[in-house]
C-alpha cells in the first residue's frame, strides 16, 4: 500500500501590529538575539521603541501561536536647518532561529514602509545595511566620518569651566544644551528624561553623559555608552560648543581608564571637523550612517524645495524640481529631464554618497553631474540617531 504524506499545514497571523500581551514576548525574542547573555536588556536599551506606546509599530508575524519574527519602527521629527521632517527608523529586525529563511523578516519590512507612507513619513533610516533593506530600495547614503580618539592624544584646558555627571535633576541643562543645535529631533521633555536616564537602569549598560558649565551656564555634553562585552566607548551624542565638546573628550581620556573613545561626526559639522585636523586627527574615509530611503516623495520635496530656496535663486529650484506626475518625480539635471527610475540614486542625489560603503551600490542611474549651481545647496546635512537611536 503506497505511502501518502500529509503536507504540513501552520497557522500564520500578520505581519501585523503587536497586542499589549505580546510586548514582553517581542522583549524577550529580541534580546535573545541580539543580547543573549542579557535577558530582557533591549527594554533598557531602547525604552522608547519597547513601550506600549509605539505597540502600532512594533509590528510582529505570529506563527503557530508562537511570536516568531519582528521589525521595530519609531516615528520622529527631525529639524533640519528650519524645517521638520518626518523620519521612520527601523530597528530590532530578527527572526527566531527555528523560523528563518522563510520570507517572514521582508514581509515585515515591507509592512514597515507601507505603514511609514501612510504615516507621511519623509525618509527612513534602518540600523543595518543588509540585502534585505536594499530590496525595498534602501541605499548607504549621507557621510559621516569617524574618529578613535586614544587617550593622551587630546589635551585640552579650559579655565572656568566645570564638569559633572549628569542626573536627572540637571535635565533642564541638556535640553538648554540641545535646543540650540540646527539640526536636532523634537523630543518632550519626558522623552529628552526617558533617553537620558536608561543608563542608570542596569549596572551592566555602562552610559553617562557628562555637562560642561561655567558657573550655572550650560556649555555643552557629551552621552557616551559601552555595550556589554564592548571595549571601545561611543560617544553616542554631543551638542553646544564644540570646543568644550572636544574638552570634555579629553577631560574623560585623561580622568578614567577608558583607553579610548569613538567620535562620529557628521560632514555638515564643520566646525568639529577643523577643530579635529587642528588637534592633529585625520579623518578616514566617509562612511554611511545608516541605510536612508525617501518615502513620501511629494511630502519630502515640499520641504526640500523650501531648504533649496535659502541658498539658491528660486528660479534655479523650479529649474531643478519640475513636477510630480503619476507617482514619478522628474528633475532637470543641466537642462535635461530625467526620471529616477531606480529610488536609490534619488536618495543619493539628496543625502550624498559615502566614499566607503559596506557593499556595492549598484544603481541604474548616475547621479552624475550634479549641477554645479547646486554645490552650495546639496547634499542635504546627513541625519543621525543620537540617543534616538533603535
Amino acid at each position: 500500500m503506497p505511502k501518502t504524506f500529509r503536507k504540513e499545514v501552520r497557522m500564520i497571523e500578520g505581519p501585523r501590529a503587536a497586542k499589549p500581551e505580546e510586548l514582553k514576548e517581542i522583549i524577550h525574542l529580541t534580546s535573545s538575539i541580539f543580547m543573549p547573555n542579557h535577558p530582557m536588556i533591549m527594554r533598557d536599551l531602547f525604552p522608547q521603541l519597547f513601550s506600549e506606546d509605539n505597540l502600532e509599530n512594533l509590528r510582529v508575524i505570529i506563527c503557530d501561536g508562537k511570536l516568531v519574527s519582528h521589525v521595530g519602527i519609531r516615528e520622529e521629527d527631525l529639524l533640519i536647518h528650519g524645517y521638520w521632517f518626518r523620519v521612520g527608523m527601523i530597528g530590532s529586525v530578527c527572526t527566531h532561529p527555528e523560523y528563518r529563511r522563510r520570507g517572514y523578516a521582508s514581509a515585515l519590512v515591507k509592512d514597515a514602509f507601507s505603514k511609514m507612507m501612510k504615516d507621511g513619513v519623509d525618509f527612513t533610516l534602518i540600523s543595518g545595511f543588509r540585502n534585505l533593506y536594499r530590496r525595498v530600495g534602501c541605499v548607504e547614503a549621507g557621510k559621516i566620518y569617524t574618529y578613535e580618539i586614544p587617550s593622551g592624544r587630546l589635551k585640552i584646558k579650559l579655565n572656568d569651566v566645570n564638569i559633572v555627571r549628569y542626573e536627572e535633576t540637571l535635565l533642564s541643562d541638556l535640553v538648554e544644551i540641545y535646543h540650540k543645535e540646527p539640526i536636532r529631533y523634537r523630543r518632550s521633555f519626558e522623552d529628552f528624561k526617558i533617553l537620558a536616564g536608561r543608563g542608570f537602569l542596569r549596572n551592566d549598560i555602562k552610559f553617562r553623559i557628562y555637562i560642561a558649565k561655567i558657573g550655572s551656564k550650560p556649555l555643552a555634553y557629551i552621552a557616551t555608552g559601552l555595550l556589554p562585552n564592548e571595549e571601545t566607548p561611543n560617544i553616542v551624542e554631543y551638542a553646544g560648543s564644540r570646543e568644550v565638546v572636544l574638552y570634555l573628550l579629553s577631560d574623560l581620556l585623561n580622568n578614567s581608564r577608558i583607553n579610548s573613545v569613538r567620535l562620529s561626526v557628521p560632514y555638515q559639522d564643520v566646525e568639529m571637523l577643523y577643530l579635529l585636523e587642528k588637534y592633529g586627527f585625520k579623518k578616514a574615509k566617509s562612511e554611511a550612517p545608516a541605510s536612508i530611503s525617501i518615502i513620501s516623495l511629494e511630502s519630502f520635496l515640499k520641504k526640500v524645495r523650501l531648504l533649496l530656496k535659502e541658498k539658491i535663486p528660486e528660479r534655479k529650484v523650479q529649474q531643478f524640481i519640475s513636477d510630480l506626475t503619476y507617482g514619478k518625480l522628474r528633475l532637470y539635471l543641466n537642462g535635461k529631464k530625467a526620471d529616477f527610475r531606480d529610488p536609490r540614486a534619488l536618495t543619493l542625489l539628496f543625502f550624498g554618497s559615502p566614499e566607503k560603503t559596506r557593499s556595492p551600490q549598484r544603481l541604474e542611474f548616475e547621479v552624475k553631474p550634479i549641477p554645479e549651481y547646486l554645490s552650495d545647496a546639496l547634499p542635504l546635512p546627513t541625519p543621525t540617531y543620537g540617543l534616538n537611536y533603535i
